[in-house]
C-alpha cells in the first residue's frame, strides 16, 4: 500500500485484518459525504474539531486499506473511536446488551471517564496504559511557504482560533511596531462560527506567510489541554515560529531552532527583529523545521493510529476483565475515575 493518495480512497478495495468505527454526527455536511472525503482536497468540509479529529483518521486508514467505518451508530462489539463532545450520545446509542470498546479522544475537554480508552493530544496526562499521546493532525491540504520569498520577513501570522491570541497584538501599539519596520499582521482567525457553511478561513495557506507569531492571553496556566499544531504546522511550511510558553510546544522542543519562546508582546517584537536581521537564523530555523515536521506529517500521525488502534490497544482489550465491558461496569468505573480525578485534585483536562 506504499504511496497510497488520500485522493485515491475510493479505489481501495483490498482490506487488511482488524477494523474500527469512527462515531461522527456530522456539521453540515451529510454521513455519505464524509464518508468518502479526501481529506486534503475538502478539508473545509470537516466544519468542526470534531469532524477533524474523527473523520481523518478514518478516512486515511481507509485509504491504507484498513477495515474501517463510519457512521452515527454505535456497533455492538469492536472498536468505536469518537470525539469527547459526542460522549453522551455514544454511550445512548450503545446496544443494549451490547459491549463496544470506546476510544474518545479527549482534545480540549475533560476526561471521558466512562470510555475504555483515551487520546488525548499532547503527552502531559497520557500513562500508555489507558490514556494515550497522538498529535492532533497537522493543517490537511496545507501549502508551503513560497522558498523565492528567500530571507523576508514581512508577513506575520496567526492562523486560529481568536480567543487563543493575546489582545496586545491587535491594539495600536504592536501595529505601530509593524509599520515601523515595514511588516503586517496577518489575522486569519475564527470565532463562534455557522457550521453549516464551509471552513471560511485559509489556515491551509503558508504560501505568502514569512514568521507565524502565536502568543496566547496573559495567565498562570501552561495550556496542558492545547496541542502542538501552530508548531509543527509552521515546520512542515517552512516558517519560523515565535510561540508562548504552552506545555505541547515545551514538549516537543529540542533545540533553541525549534522556535522561539516568548512570554510578551515586547519579546515578540525582538524575535521579529532577531529573525528580519539574521538571515542565517531564519534560514537555520526553516531547514530544521522542514526537518522536525517529518515527524507529525500525515503520514506520520497515521502511522501512529495504525499502531494504536491495530497493535497497543487490542492486548490491553483482550485483559479487560469480563464485569467491565458491560453498561454496569462501564458506569462503575466512571464513577471511580471522576472520584479518583477529584481527590488528586489534578487537573481532568
Amino acid at each position: 500500500m506504499r504511496g497510497t493518495r488520500t485522493s485515491d480512497i475510493s479505489q481501495i478495495r483490498i482490506r487488511r485484518p482488524g477494523g474500527a468505527h469512527f462515531f461522527v454526527i456530522p456539521s453540515g455536511v451529510s454521513i455519505e459525504r464524509l464518508r468518502h472525503i479526501d481529506p486534503d482536497r475538502d478539508w473545509t468540509d470537516m466544519r468542526l474539531g470534531r469532524d477533524r479529529w474523527v473523520v481523518q483518521p478514518y478516512a486515511r486508514l481507509r485509504a491504507r486499506g484498513w477495515d474501517v467505518t463510519l457512521g452515527s451508530d454505535v456497533p455492538s462489539a469492536g472498536l468505536v473511536v469518537y470525539h469527547k463532545e459526542t460522549h453522551c450520545e455514544v454511550l445512548r446509542r450503545v446496544p443494549r446488551g451490547g459491549h463496544p470498546v470506546l476510544i474518545a479522544c479527549r482534545a480540549d475537554f475533560r476526561s471521558a471517564d466512562e470510555a475504555d480508552f483515551e487520546v488525548v493530544q499532547n503527552g502531559c496526562h497520557a500513562d500508555s496504559v489507558r490514556v494515550f499521546f497522538v498529535p492532533f493532525w497537522p493543517q490537511p491540504g496545507l501549502i508551503p511557504r513560497d522558498p523565492a520569498r528567500g530571507h523576508t520577513v514581512e508577513n506575520v501570522a496567526f492562523k486560529g482560533h481568536i480567543g487563543n491570541l493575546t489582545p496586545e497584538l491587535r491594539g495600536p501599539e504592536f501595529q505601530q511596531f509593524l509599520e515601523r519596520h515595514g511588516m503586517r499582521f496577518m489575522l486569519d482567525t475564527l470565532g463562534e462560527r455557522d457550521a453549516s457553511v464551509p471552513v471560511p478561513a485559509a489556515w491551509h495557506d503558508y504560501s505568502a506567510v514569512d514568521v507565524v507569531l502565536a502568543l496566547r492571553p496573559a495567565g498562570n496556566r501552561e495550556h496542558t489541554h492545547k496541542p502542538a499544531t501552530k508548531l509543527y504546522n509552521a515546520w512542515l511550511a517552512g516558517v519560523p515560529a515565535i510561540l508562548s510558553p504552552d506545555y505541547a510546544f515545551r514538549e516537543l522542543r529540542r533545540q533553541a531552532l525549534d522556535y522561539i519562546e516568548v512570554d510578551s508582546v515586547a519579546d515578540a517584537c525582538q524575535a521579529l527583529l532577531r529573525l528580519r536581521n539574521d538571515p542565517q537564523l531564519y534560514a537555520a530555523m526553516v531547514a530544521n523545521g522542514l526537518e522536525r515536521g517529518r515527524d507529525f506529517s500525515a503520514s506520520a500521525i497515521t502511522d501512529r493510529w495504525e499502531k494504536l488502534l491495530f497493535e497497543t490497544l487490542p492486548p490491553l482489550v483482550a485483559q479487560r476483565p469480563q464485569w467491565q465491558r458491560g453498561r454496569a461496569g462501564r458506569q462503575l468505573l466512571g464513577l471511580q475515575r471522576k472520584a479518583a480525578g477529584v481527590l488528586s485534585g489534578a487537573s481532568r483536562k
